[in-house]
């Protein structure tokens, strides 16, 4: 999609590929000639080393895009009906500011633009992370119980 002439309509969930994982935020609208996203954003650690605190910004498209491409994502318009543009921007404009815990399998970016679309969470591509690593951790547990049955002789 072009930089310079996007064509989005407010409440259209963009994602932008940041390579191993795609950053998602909703189109808030133009304002002053420049195009507007709100977009989970930054985070405070704390002492879950999978949750942040993040904050929910409102920021220039090209700025959350960097040199990230970015598209709209409707793919899951045909199981779910988008909300109306006016329903959309009432809940960002009051979600603008917002701090949330911040989860990349359960509370994440992707989760924030569907619930701005849809009115419910949803995030096909957390859940895919989730089942792989749950996967990967249950394989290397079974390794080390291999491993820690030469010990015990």
């Amino acid at each position: 999609m072009s930089k310079e002439n996007p064509k989005f309509n407010v409440g259209d969930i963009i994602s932008f590929s940041r390579g191993l994982y795609h950053h998602w935020g909703v189109y808030y609208g133009q304002e002053h000639g420049k195009h507007y996203v709100v977009n989970v954003s930054g985070g405070e650690s704390n002492s879950k080393p999978l949750a942040i605190t993040s904050k929910l910004v409102k920021e220039e498209l090209n700025k959350v895009a960097g040199k990230s491409a970015y598209s709209v994502y409707k793919e899951l318009d045909t199981h779910n009906k988008p909300r109306s543009p006016e329903q959309m921007k009432a809940d960002m404009d009051k979600m603008i500011g917002t701090k949330i815990k911040y989860d990349p399998f359960g509370k994440n970016c992707q989760h924030f633009a569907t619930q701005i679309r849809y009115g419910k969470e949803i995030s096909p591509e957390g859940e895919s992370a989730a089942k792989s690593v749950a996967k990967n951790l249950s394989n290397f547990r079974a390794e080390m119980d291999h491993f820690s049955a030469f010990g015990t002789e």
